[in-house]
């Protein structure tokens, strides 16, 4: 059966515009993250991780999982105004924890790897990624904001989006990439940034209610 217009546009066409959009915000802060990861001074702070915190290579499944979810989850998010709100808070956050890299950069020792099927997968993971730009963490507010406004436009969605965030956020650490400490400011910068998204969508609706207001 043929989908009629609108189906193609909620299906198809819609999703794929928000995909392109996200992408165009998502790529160059990973290319600049990437670009500060590897020009660093020559002594960045050296930091431990803590001692109770274990490395666990299969983690690294869910911590890629993370960064898909901040490239793909936006596109599922149907409402034109929350999307842009996502947006929005991405930035934002992002914005605020990346000047830190700069201003204080830091470093980490990583662990030996085991001899397991996961040792290629980190080979790669650590050849691209270096150990540096650790504090804040901005690993974790991609798939934090995209699950918060998907949520709001998806309301059934929201528990499985929670349990996902609460197994994958861990993986982070266990895999060595950044401290709970890190994490956490990270996700500081995450609120903040979705606060401010979120006034900012509110004042959008009152403008647009106030113009069909004028107009009628």
């Amino acid at each position: 059966m043929a989908l009629s217009d609108s189906q193609l546009h909620n299906w198809l066409i819609r999703p794929l515009r928000r995909f392109a959009v996200n992408s165009l915000v998502v790529w160059p802060m990973l290319g600049l993250y990437l670009f500060i990861n590897r020009h660093q001074p020559a002594s960045p702070s050296t930091v431990l991780m803590p001692t109770w915190v274990p490395f666990w290579p299969m983690f690294f499944v869910p911590y890629v999982g993370l960064l898909l979810i901040t490239w793909l989850l936006p596109a599922a998010i149907r409402d034109a105004r929350l999307f842009r709100a996502c947006l929005r808070a991405n930035i934002c956050a992002w914005l605020l924890v990346m000047p830190w890299w700069i201003l204080t950069p830091t470093t980490m020792a990583r662990p030996p790897l085991p001899e397991n099927p996961w040792t290629e997968s980190f080979g790669w993971l650590w050849t691209c990624d270096q150990p540096y730009n650790l504090f804040p963490c901005a690993h974790g507010i991609g798939p934090v904001v995209a699950a918060w406004f998907a949520g709001r436009d998806h309301p059934t969605w929201r528990w499985p989006l929670a349990t996902i965030l609460v197994l994958g956020l861990p993986s982070i650490a266990l895999v060595w990439q950044h401290r709970p400490i890190d994490i956490l400011f990270g996700m500081v910068a995450t609120i903040i940034g979705i606060a401010l998204a979120e006034v900012l969508s509110r004042r959008e609706q009152v403008s647009l209610k106030t113009l069909d207001e004028l107009a009628a």
